[in-house]
C-alpha cells in the first residue's frame, strides 16, 4: 500500500461518524474500520480479524503503531485503508495521525452541540459507550440542566484538541466536513476525490444511490427534550440558546 492511501476520521461521538465509516466501507476498494482504539475495547465493525491479537485490547495498547501495521494487512487487499479516532483515545496517537503524511485526515464535526449532546446521552443510555448505533427518532430525555453548560464546554474542548493537533498537518492532507454535509452529494464527491479515487470512477459510484448507505438526519434538539423550558432557562444568556429556536 503506497503513501496517501491510508486515512483517519477524526471526530467525536454522535457526529455521524459511524455513518461515514459505513459509507466509505461500501465504496469498492476502501476498507474503513471503526474505533480501533476505543478505551474499553477494539471496535472494528467491518472486519473479523484472522489474527486473534487484533481483538486484544492489551496487545493493542502495548504497541499502538505496531497494532495498526498488523491490522492493515489483516483486512485483506484494498486500495484505501481507514479507521475512526476520537481525541479521548489518546493524545500521542492523535498527534501521530495529524503529523504523519502516511495518513490523510478527515475532520468531521457537528455545529449543533446541543443535538450532539442529547444524541450522546440517549446513545449512552441505550448502548453504553462501546457502540454508537442510531437511536430511535422518537426517543426523548430529560436533560440534566445543571450540568448542561459544563458538558457543552467539554464537547468544545474535545473539538479544540483535534483542531490544535491538525495545526501540525499540511493543508492538503486535511478534509473537513460538518454533520449536515453527510447528506450533500457534492461534498461526498469532493471527499472521495480527496481520498484519491479516480475521477472516472466517482460519477458511476455517486449514481449507485440505493447501494450506498443513506444519510438520515436526526431530530432537532427541541423534539428530543422533555424539560424544554428548564433547558431554555439554562441557555438563555449563552450563544447556545439559538439551538432551541429550530
Amino acid at each position: 500500500m503506497t503513501e496517501g492511501q491510508r486515512f483517519v476520521i477524526l471526530s467525536l461521538p454522535r457526529t455521524g461518524s459511524t455513518y461515514l465509516v459505513d459509507y466509505l466501507d461500501a465504496v469498492p476498494g476502501i476498507r474503513c474500520l471503526s474505533e480501533v482504539f476505543n478505551r474499553n475495547t477494539v471496535l472494528l465493525r467491518h472486519h473479523q480479524p484472522k489474527d486473534p491479537t487484533l481483538a486484544d485490547k492489551a496487545a493493542r495498547d502495548a504497541d499502538p503503531i505496531g497494532f495498526l501495521a498488523r491490522l492493515e494487512p489483516d483486512v485483506g487487499a484494498c486500495d484505501w485503508f481507514g479507521v475512526k479516532f476520537f481525541p479521548g483515545h489518546g493524545d500521542r496517537l492523535l498527534r501521530y495521525f495529524c503529523t504523519s503524511r502516511q495518513w490523510k485526515k478527515i475532520f468531521l464535526w457537528r455545529d449543533n452541540l446541543l443535538e450532539q449532546y442529547i444524541s450522546f446521552l440517549l446513545a449512552s443510555e441505550k448502548f453504553g459507550q462501546e457502540s454508537w448505533e442510531r437511536v430511535a427518532d422518537e426517543a426523548t430525555l430529560t436533560v440534566p440542566a445543571s450540568a448542561l453548560i459544563d458538558d457543552l464546554h467539554g464537547i468544545e474542548r474535545s473539538y479544540i484538541e483535534i483542531e490544535e493537533a491538525l495545526a501540525f498537518a499540511e493543508r492538503e492532507q486535511v478534509f473537513t466536513l460538518e454533520y449536515d454535509d453527510l447528506g450533500n452529494a457534492l461534498v461526498m464527491e469532493q471527499l472521495l476525490r480527496f481520498l484519491g479515487l479516480p475521477d472516472v470512477a466517482i460519477p458511476a459510484l455517486m449514481q449507485q444511490g440505493n447501494s450506498m448507505p443513506a444519510f438520515e438526519r436526526g431530530p432537532r434538539a427541541a423534539a428530543r427534550i422533555v424539560n424544554g423550558d428548564e433547558v431554555r432557562r439554562a441557555l438563555r444568556n449563552t450563544r447556545y440558546s439559538r439551538w432551541l429556536m429550530d
